[in-house]
């Protein structure tokens, strides 16, 4: 048998991009990958053709359904992402972390960026949308990490 892991570190890190920051009104979904890239976890997640299917992004803000969870049981031969087919576990309401997309501040709106699911403040237009009931609770620079709270208010289609 491989070994999976040699050496450890000193602390652990504080975060990960997926991982539910805490159990404040936690609520999540679960939905079947339709992206045929998969779809990487703390993503912004839409509505696939399927009733409980799952894209990266979304086309339009209505689309929005979640963000998508770290799965820690995940075969390590896929990486950091859901395969297409795979279930996946999508947070509707509550915190979870996300590398931030630009940089961040507590209290400001989240977007997502449509075609690959990455959250910011960004000002919203066509190809960034404006996530309903969503706030950043912490602050990061461009690429770091940030805790998202998702009110669990989904537009409706």
């Amino acid at each position: 048998m491989a070994v999976v892991q040699n050496s450890y570190s000193e602390t652990m890190r504080p975060a990960v991009a997926g991982m539910v920051a805490n159990l404040t009104n936690a609520d999540a979904d679960t939905r079947i990958v339709e992206t045929a890239a998969g779809i990487g976890f703390g993503l912004a997640v839409g509505q696939g053709a399927a009733a409980k299917g799952a894209v990266l992004g979304a086309a339009v803000a209505a689309g929005f359904v979640g963000i998508s969870i770290r799965d820690v049981v995940l075969d390590p031969r896929d990486g950091d992402i859901y395969r297409q087919g795979a279930s996946s576990a999508v947070l509707t309401e509550g915190d979870i972390w996300a590398v931030t997309g630009g940089a961040v501040a507590a209290g400001d709106n989240v977007v997502f960026e449509a075609a690959t699911g990455i959250l910011s403040s960004l000002p919203a237009d066509a190809t960034h949308f404006a996530i309903a009931g969503a706030r950043w609770m912490t602050g990061a620079a461009n690429g770091g990490l940030a805790v998202v709270r998702l009110g669990g208010a989904l537009p409706s289609v």
